[in-house]
């Protein structure tokens, strides 16, 4: 297990003064980079080799979103690597044991130059040692876009520099926050914004400067949960990224339920 203590801090929180999602998604992944970074096995060491760890998948779920001011820990813990293939948990805790949020992800080791898979090093494998997986809702990573319910075009995102990681492609918090975005162009009532339990992500292709997104979201209504599906889509209805968020639905009426 890896871990880091922070405090919510304003740039960080919504319109509602909660952690957005997005900002929760930074978390994990700089707690990700944080271990590589500290066990020796981050960007200086990945780079002269030409290798990259891409996620392939994301698994969010969220109990409760910190408010601006609250102190906390987030947390990862790696465990399964196999052949090219890293599986790891985030959580985010309160100081006091409060279990926020808890994640899944599902990475892939790549030759950048080639394009292909690369063995895990040994190195790797010391610098990540193995734990035991946390308690949650395991689903398939693969998310099918949905043949029927509410289906629409959203504008076209053309892909501009903020957009890159180091890696010289679309970071994968970006598509999310995108996604996100295209969710709440649809939005009618902004009074009433529910609350997003439950994100998923399957990355299926590399997005890169200059690409243009197609968004095509469908919204379906399971009980007292809005599913939203958004499939980030080339100019051909190839899918770059697929994003599914699950919201609370008809039950927001006071502040402290809107922390989106």
């Amino acid at each position: 297990m890896y871990y880091f203590n922070s405090r919510i801090r304003y740039s960080e929180i919504n319109s509602q003064g909660f952690l957005s999602m997005e900002a929760l998604m930074n978390y994990f992944q700089d707690c990700s980079t944080f271990q590589s970074e500290d066990s020796g096995i981050g960007l200086e060491y990945l780079e002269p080799q030409d290798l990259a760890w891409v996620v392939n998948s994301w698994q969010v779920d969220v109990s409760r979103y910190p408010k601006l001011g609250e102190k906390i820990i987030i947390g990862t813990i790696p465990y399964e690597i196999k052949g090219f293939i890293g599986c790891r948990n985030f959580f985010m805790d309160t100081e006091d044991g409060e279990r926020l949020a808890v994640a899944n992800s599902v990475w892939a080791l790549l030759n950048m130059k080639t394009g292909r898979p690369a063995k895990v090093t040994p190195e790797m494998v010391a610098g990540y040692p193995i734990g035991e997986k946390l308690p949650m809702d395991y689903l398939s990573r693969k998310i099918s876009f949905p043949k029927e319910g509410d289906i629409r075009a959203a504008e076209e995102i053309l892909i501009q520099p903020y957009h890159l990681d180091t890696n010289q492609h679309v970071n994968n918090n970006q598509y999310i926050g995108i996604g996100i975005d295209v969710v709440r162009s649809f939005e009618n009532d902004s009074e009433k914004m529910p609350v997003i339990k439950r994100l998923r992500a399957e990355y299926r292709m590399q997005a890169h400067l200059g690409d243009v997104l197609y968004p095509v979201c469908c919204t379906n209504i399971d009980g007292d949960s809005k599913v939203d599906t958004v499939s980030l889509n080339d100019e051909n209805g190839k899918a770059y990224c697929v994003v599914e968020i699950m919201q609370e639905h008809g039950s927001s009426s006071g502040k402290e339920e809107r922390n989106v």
